[in-house]
């Protein structure tokens, strides 16, 4: 499933929770966030490899007002940076 799609699947509690300044995680049985107040896309970056061993990618979604990470060794972990 692409990024859109699953962002408009999320539950809508779940949508309207996401906000500046934190990063969202969904994983196959739950959900996550984190503080990231101005963090810079390298930071995030950093983040994810520390703690997933992974590289990964930040994917800009203008009109959903959010970015992506994609890591490289999670394909099916969702990850949302809204801005």
């Amino acid at each position: 499933m692409d990024f859109k799609t699953t962002y408009e699947n999320l539950p809508a509690d779940i949508r309207t929770a996401f906000s500046p300044g934190f990063v969202f995680l969904v994983f196959p049985t739950k959900y996550q966030h984190f503080p990231a107040r101005q963090w810079t896309d390298e930071q995030i970056q950093a983040y994810f490899k520390e703690h997933f061993k992974s590289s990964s990618q930040l994917i800009d979604y203008p009109e959903l007002r959010l970015k992506q990470v994609r890591v490289t060794t999670q394909p099916d972990l969702f990850v949302a940076v809204p801005y």
